[in-house]
């Protein structure tokens, strides 16, 4: 299963599947958010999905709380996985804030 998903979605040591507060995604650690990108932030330890707005510059969580400082952007989502089947390889993260 690894190996037919590894064919249509490659993934490495920077680009990879998380799994966080029940949603799967492809993130790439290297890849330079946009304006509307879905991104993974780390926020005092924990993990939550987010969306990075430019002008003016914040980041929006998926709870609507508006974040401008004291994050870390992991990565860039670069897939949404809406199903997945005995797939035994895959980070989980702790669930958000």
């Amino acid at each position: 299963m690894m190996k037919k998903l590894a064919q249509i979605l490659p993934t490495s040591k920077t680009c990879y599947l998380v799994e966080c507060g029940g949603e799967r995604c492809i993130i790439d650690e290297y890849k330079s958010p946009g304006d509307g990108s879905r991104v993974l932030l780390e926020i005092s330890g924990n993990y939550e999905w987010g969306t990075m707005l430019i002008n003016p510059w914040r980041i929006v969580t998926d709870s609507g709380q508006v974040l401008a400082e004291d994050i870390r952007i992991v990565g860039v989502v670069t897939h949404e996985i809406k199903r997945i089947s005995n797939i035994p390889y895959r980070v989980a993260l702790p669930e958000s804030v």
